[in-house]
C-alpha cells in the first residue's frame, strides 16, 4: 500500500512539472517581488494513523476514532518570501485521549500527543503563466508521547526524531481562478526514511484561496526503535493566504 501511494504521488508530480516546464521558461529576477511578503494557511486535516511497532504489532486509528477522542488539534503553515526565496514552517499538533473498562472494575486510559514540525527554505526556479515550481530543503521534527494508565498503575513513554529533507513544491493553473498544487519531499536522519506528499485543488478569491487536498506522511524507523513505521494520512480542507 505504501509503495503504491508513493509511486502514484511521484507520477502525478512528474506530470505537473512537465506541464509547468512546457511554459515560457525560468523565473525572471526582474519580475519577482523583491519586498517582504507574508503568507499562511490554516486547515482541517481528516487524519488517520497507521503503523507498526518494532515487535510487528499493528497500530491503526481511523479518522472517526480520532475525532471521537480528540482533545485538541492545530494544523497550519506560515512563511515569508522575498524575491525567489521563501522560508516556511508547517506545524501539526494532535492530542488524543481515550478511556474505557478492560475488565470488571478495571479502568484504562491512554493519551497520545503528537507534534510534527517541518521548517524549510524554498527557491523558485520556474514561473510561467501555466504555473510555478520551487525546490526546497529543510528538516522534519517528530515528537510522540504516550501516557497509559491501567487501574492504579500508570506510565509514559516519549521520543523524538529529526530528519533532513529535500523536495519540490508548485502549482499548475487550470484557469484564472482554479489551480492544482502539489508538494513532495523525502529525507532521512534519525529515521531510515521519511517522505511526504500533498496534492490538491485550489480556488482563488480576491483576498484568499480555498483549498482541498490529500496529505500523506510516512516514517520508517530502524529495528531498535519502539515504532517500526508510522503513517499519517487523509483529506484536508483549508483557507490559504498566498504571498
Amino acid at each position: 500500500m505504501k509503495r503504491l501511494v508513493f509511486k502514484t504521488v511521484w507520477i502525478v508530480w512528474v506530470l505537473i512539472m512537465a506541464f509547468c516546464w512546457s511554459g515560457s521558461g525560468f523565473a525572471d529576477e526582474s519580475t519577482m517581488n523583491d519586498e517582504w511578503q507574508f503568507g499562511g494557511e490554516l486547515y482541517f486535516w481528516g487524519a488517520s494513523i497507521d503503523g507498526e511497532t518494532a515487535t510487528g504489532s499493528g497500530i491503526e486509528a481511523d479518522f472517526d476514532d480520532i475525532l471521537d477522542s480528540l482533545e485538541m488539534a492545530f494544523m497550519g503553515v506560515a512563511g515569508i518570501r522575498k524575491g525567489r526565496w521563501s522560508l516556511l514552517t508547517d506545524v501539526i499538533y494532535l492530542n488524543v485521549e481515550d478511556s474505557g473498562d478492560i475488565a470488571p472494575g478495571v479502568d484504562a486510559s491512554v493519551e497520545l500527543t503528537n507534534w510534527v514540525v517541518t521548517p524549510f527554505v524554498a527557491y523558485n526556479v520556474l514561473d510561467t503563466q501555466k504555473g510555478s515550481l520551487s525546490i526546497l530543503g529543510g528538516a522534519r521534527y517528530l515528537y510522540l508521547k504516550t501516557e497509559l494508565s491501567i487501574g492504579p498503575f500508570s506510565g509514559d513513554d516519549s521520543g523524538s526524531t529529526w530528519d533532513g529533507i529535500v523536495g519540490t513544491r508548485g502549482d499548475l493553473n487550470l484557469s484564472q481562478n482554479w489551480y492544482l498544487f502539489g508538494y513532495l519531499d523525502i529525507g532521512a536522519g534519525d529515521s531510515d526514511l521519511t517522505w511526504q506528499g500533498i496534492g490538491g485543488l485550489g480556488y482563488r478569491f480576491k483576498w484568499f484561496d480555498l483549498v482541498a487536498a490529500y496529505r500523506y506522511l510516512s516514517w520508517d524507523f530502524d529495528d531498535d526503535a519502539l515504532i517500526g513505521d508510522l503513517e499519517i494520512h487523509g483529506p484536508a480542507l483549508g483557507i490559504k493566504m498566498p504571498f
